[in-house]
């Protein structure tokens, strides 16, 4: 009986002193934890240059038009180094670097970048990329646009009739009702085919010239044991009890009124309970 009443005891003290921890953090406008915050550096970012000129590089729409895209992570521990590698390969197979940036978390750096190469050239810069480090996750797509190209240079080419004829009409008016009539359809057909003439340059851009992105990461430093600071340790250790002491106080003042209105209850159960035995 007196081991049991003392695993009871000792479970309360525990319950107590864990709730008094909780409640204390609670209501402490302290934390206990911190973090570093993940800081990240952008390089530098371009954006990606539209063809000016209608239908250059593809011959005919009946051609297959296909978007060729690719991603590789590499493992490395020259950076910096093979940043520069890999845009001179872009440079060198007649693309361009069409962005990169660099973060670093706690002391392992990442960095990102995104070239565009010619389709002719897309497997072999992927294949000397690889090349550059360990690779850890690869990956290609490829999308076929042929439809839309076909669409869109279709409805082109109406609306550059419609202004051919159009022009023809202006010529033939004598009214400036007419002519203002004429020229105001001439300004919506010119929007809608400046409109399309984009959709055509963005299509062939993205035929033409190949995406690939890669992500570089350094190898995880090898495990040390965290070095110990004792006064930090000990302060730590100090808040916690201060954290525990507050949470009690909490505790028992507010079970103030809990005890009050309880102790004459039991107290009024426990002399009827002994008058019936009586």
């Amino acid at each position: 009986m007196n081991r049991r009443k003392a695993v009871v005891i000792s479970s309360g003290i525990v319950v107590l002193l864990v709730a008094s921890f909780f409640v204390g953090t609670f209501y402490s406008h302290y934390g206990l934890i911190g973090g570093e915050p993940l800081r990240s550096v952008m390089i530098a970012t371009e954006s990606v240059p539209m063809y000016s000129e209608g239908t250059r590089g593809l011959s005919t729409p009946q051609e297959r038009v296909v978007v060729y895209n690719a991603h590789l992570s590499l493992e490395i521990k020259d950076i910096q180094g093979t940043l520069q590698r890999i845009g001179e390969l872009a440079e060198g197979y007649g693309g361009y670097v069409a962005g990169s940036s660099r973060s670093t978390y706690g002391v392992q750096s990442r960095a990102e970048m995104t070239i565009r190469v010619p389709k002719e050239r897309f497997h072999s810069a992927i294949q000397q990329i690889e090349g550059y480090g360990r690779v850890v996750d690869e990956g290609t797509t490829s999308e076929d646009i042929t439809q839309q190209y076909i669409d869109v240079k279709a409805r082109l080419n109406n609306l550059q009739k419609q202004e051919e004829r159009l022009r023809e009409i202006l010529d033939l008016a004598k009214t400036v009702d007419e002519i203002l009539r004429v020229e105001s359809e001439l300004e919506r057909v010119r929007g809608e085919i400046d409109s399309l003439q984009g959709q055509m340059n963005y299509l062939e851009g993205n035929a033409e010239m190949s995406l690939i992105s890669v992500t570089l990461t350094e190898p995880a430093p090898p495990f040390t044991p965290p070095g110990m600071d004792w006064s930090e340790t000990l302060g730590m250790a100090i808040l916690g009890l201060f954290t525990v002491l507050r949470g009690m106080v909490i505790l028992v003042v507010s079970l103030i009124p809990v005890v009050v209105v309880s102790v004459p209850i039991y107290y009024l159960y426990r002399r009827r309970k002994q008058g019936k035995l009586h």
